[in-house]
């Protein structure tokens, strides 16, 4: 008995070239996931005077293994952090959750798509 195997050279080449574009295209994912968040984290943020709403930004670092992106809003007024105030609350002022709600509006979202990635 023999078994012969048609086709190994193209699925592997496939399944290379696969692999080869995955990272870029994740990394392509974070970048546009981290951006569109902090978009809406800045429409959210409460507006008194618009510090905080131009304070927020986005950082992504991509080795060739990884990509991470951060959405930070630090509106800083001396040693105060108004953005983290804002965000959690203090005994005077309610929490406003909005870096939390542009998390949470992005977070299904990019799971989906980064599953979409990884099945091809």
């Amino acid at each position: 008995m023999s078994i012969r195997v048609e086709g190994a050279d193209k699925f592997v080449s496939a399944m290379t070239n696969k692999r080869q574009l995955l990272p870029e295209r994740a990394k392509r994912l974070v970048q546009t996931t981290a951006a569109s968040t902090q978009q809406q984290a800045a429409r959210l943020a409460p507006v008194k005077t618009g510090f905080l709403k131009r304070s927020t930004n986005i950082n992504v670092v991509s080795t060739s293994t990884t990509a991470v992106g951060t959405v930070t809003a630090n509106a800083y007024n001396k040693n105060f952090n108004y953005g983290y105030a804002q965000e959690n609350g203090t005994r005077f002022i309610k929490p406003k959750l909005f870096m939390y709600q542009a998390f949470m509006a992005h977070k299904n979202v990019f799971i989906s798509n980064l599953e979409a990635i990884l099945n091809g």
